[in-house]
């Protein structure tokens, strides 16, 4: 049998230390404790409840989230309007974040004892870990084809509640009999463990949370067969990171929170490695590499770009406990700095503040007086210098306190938007003109309008979306001007396009090209869009008017005006401390048409330009400059 050679947590006197010393420690366990003992007060599932899929819990007139409350089963309440959804779906999602969330405060019930020693905590965990051996194979379940779990609802959220079982009870291993070990083992792990290998998720990143998963149950009860069959065949971890994992370390999903949400598991994964004494090295230099890019990447406001599938508004405080738990297995300047632009400091705590959560306290430190003043050389961190990845088709530009974000191609279909050429905008302290990322994957805000290459700053052919996912080449690229020249064939049959961007530190120069094969003809009508936050202006003479299109978004573009123009036009969006103002160069029968778009919810609007040209090619020149407020 595998035996630990280390403990997940060193001191726990080192932990109370900080509960004693730091307000922000303090604060972490005033906000999470009282949940929990709420649950170790009333937890009470229910084998006949149907587990769901989770992005069905979502508001399906407005599509903001739904307020998950575990003690009102029935009880779905819009965080956004207010209205209650009654539906199955909801009740089934309910049952998923209600089952997954048991899992969870396994491990926050388990942090607790140790550090009080209320046998209620360990009460608590035998409830949940019993009712689960108890009704393991006559759980229902109710997901789209293909992602059916055992008991959560999906194949992966079984995954991610076997993982949080496993970290809580290794917390307190020492205190279960060897008799209670052989019951959870024999009669739910084991059995999930079978089901984790053998099932294919329905994309890569949730099976290596299975993967993941499963190779932690053979640590924990000493069955390393269950690491190798973990790691190795087609759909084992070393297949899918010879296949996903790029040269420079994203992953090929291209999109930030799914290359994090694929980390994760597998990085919970590596700590039991590291506990048990596991040699596992290409998991471990993928993990690191992994943890490294995004540093890169970010915009020096903490925010990430946010191409394709994932979740708005994204920074380094959404995924700081990750980088608690990698430097707890390997200490990293890149990490540290993570870190350091993922708290609110002690003096700007208020309500709302991010002070971290439990990984910062059992691993963390106080960040208070680390700096990144200087860059170092070779030490990973953001250096303004500009840089593109060749392999996953990311462009970033920098001059000054403004950068921009180019995705100019696709490497693989799953979770990509069809927004070839889109670029994001930072400037000073935000981000200006920003991809809106998507809303629960169940709702129609996301399948008509976030997804569609209306809602990017991008060009639609003959008021269609984009229907093709080409490469993209990189055809010029010059970091001292800042400047970069882009292409793709067959955005659409016979069309490419070719985008070209030099940024200035108060300005972004703008080319973009629509160029026909040759030999393809055809006239064509052609949208050019730019998006931005802030209240709209002009000196054009706009004209209500119904949307220029009825499909592919154009009927969800909303106060829309048109103005016919031959020559030269500018607009300003103001912001509160900012104004950006886009100057295109004329062209004879150029239509102009404003109107606001939606965000990530139905609630959050922003005005933007489509300007609309016909012939067999076009050619928009445009310019974005900025002043701001000091």
């Amino acid at each position: 049998m595998t035996n630990r050679t280390k403990k997940m947590v060193k001191d726990w006197q080192a932990v109370r230390d900080k509960i004693a010393n730091f307000d922000w420690a303090r604060g972490i366990v005033e906000g999470f404790k009282p949940d929990t003992d709420w649950w170790v007060a009333h937890y009470a599932d229910d084998a006949s409840r149907i587990a769901g899929w989770g992005h069905h819990y979502f508001c399906d007139k407005c599509f903001a989230a739904l307020i998950f409350d575990p003690g009102k089963p029935g009880e779905h309440r819009c965080s956004g309007c207010g209205e209650l959804r009654v539906a199955q779906e909801a009740d089934d999602a309910w049952c998923y974040i209600y089952r997954t969330s048991a899992c969870t405060q396994v491990f926050h019930a388990a942090v607790l004892y140790n550090l009080y020693g209320d046998p209620a905590y360990l009460a608590f965990i035998r409830k949940v870990l019993g009712f689960l051996c108890d009704n393991y194979g006559s759980f229902e379940v109710r997901t789209p084809p293909g992602q059916e779990g055992k008991f959560t609802g999906c194949d992966l959220t079984d995954g991610v509640a076997v993982i949080w079982l496993l970290n809580g009870m290794e917390l307190i291993k020492d205190a279960f009999t060897d008799e209670e070990m052989e019951h959870y083992k024999q009669t739910f792990f084991i059995p999930e463990a079978a089901f984790l290998i053998e099932k294919v998720g329905v994309t890569p990143n949730i099976i290596c949370w299975m993967k993941a998963a499963a190779g932690m149950i053979g640590l924990f009860f000493g069955e390393t067969i269950w690491c190798e069959r973990a790691a190795e065949g087609e759909h084992g971890i070393k297949r899918k990171l010879a296949e996903g994992l790029l040269p420079e370390g994203f992953w090929y999903e291209a999109s930030f929170h799914y290359h994090f949400y694929c980390a994760e598991g597998m990085t919970y994964y590596l700590a039991f490695c590291k506990l048990y004494g596991y040699e596992f090295p290409i998991l471990e230099d993928a993990l690191l590499r992994m943890y490294r890019y995004p540093v890169k990447y970010a915009f020096a406001s903490g925010e990430f770009p946010n191409p394709n599938d994932g979740w708005p508004l994204l920074r380094f405080g959404n995924y700081a406990h990750q980088y608690e738990w990698i430097r707890a297995v390997q200490d990293e300047v890149p990490f540290r700095y993570a870190l350091s632009r993922s708290y609110d400091e002690p003096n700007k705590a208020h309500p709302g503040a991010n002070i971290g959560g439990l990984a910062r306290l059992l691993f963390g430190r106080d960040w208070e007086n680390e700096r990144f003043d200087e860059v170092p050389a070779g030490s990973g961190l953001p250096d303004g210098i500009s840089r593109y990845d060749k392999d996953i088709y990311f462009a970033q530009l920098h001059a000054g306190e403004a950068s921009v974000f180019l995705k100019y191609g696709y490497v693989i279909e799953g979770h990509a938007h069809a927004d070839i050429m889109n670029f994001e905008l930072f400037v000073k302290d935000e981000i200006v003109s920003r991809d809106p990322s998507n809303s629960g994957y169940g709702s129609a805000l996301f399948r008509e309008w976030q997804r569609k290459t209306i809602a990017h700053n991008s060009l639609m052919v003959d008021r269609r979306n984009q229907p093709n996912r080409p490469n993209g080449r990189m055809d010029r690229f010059d970091a001292q001007r800042n400047l970069c020249a882009v292409s793709a064939d067959d955005v659409y049959p016979g069309i490419g396009f070719a985008r070209t961007l030099r940024l200035e530190a108060d300005r972004l120069h703008d080319e973009f090209e629509v160029k026909p094969a040759a030999g393809h003809e055809g006239v064509h009508e052609f949208d050019w869009l730019f998006h931005c936050a802030g209240e709209f202006s002009s000196t054009l003479a706009f004209a209500p008017c119904e949307p220029p299109g009825v499909e592919d978004g154009y009927s969800l573009m909303l106060e829309t005006a048109r103005c016919d123009v031959d020559g030269d036009w500018e607009a300003v969006w103001t912001l509160a401390d900012k104004q950006v103002t886009l100057r295109m160069t004329g062209a004879a029968g150029t239509s102009v048409y404003l109107f606001k778009g939606y965000e990530h919810r139905l609630d959050k609007l922003r005005w933007g330009v489509l300007v609309r040209r016909t012939g067999r090619e076009a050619k928009y020149r445009a310019t974005y400059s900025w002043q701001t407020e000091d």
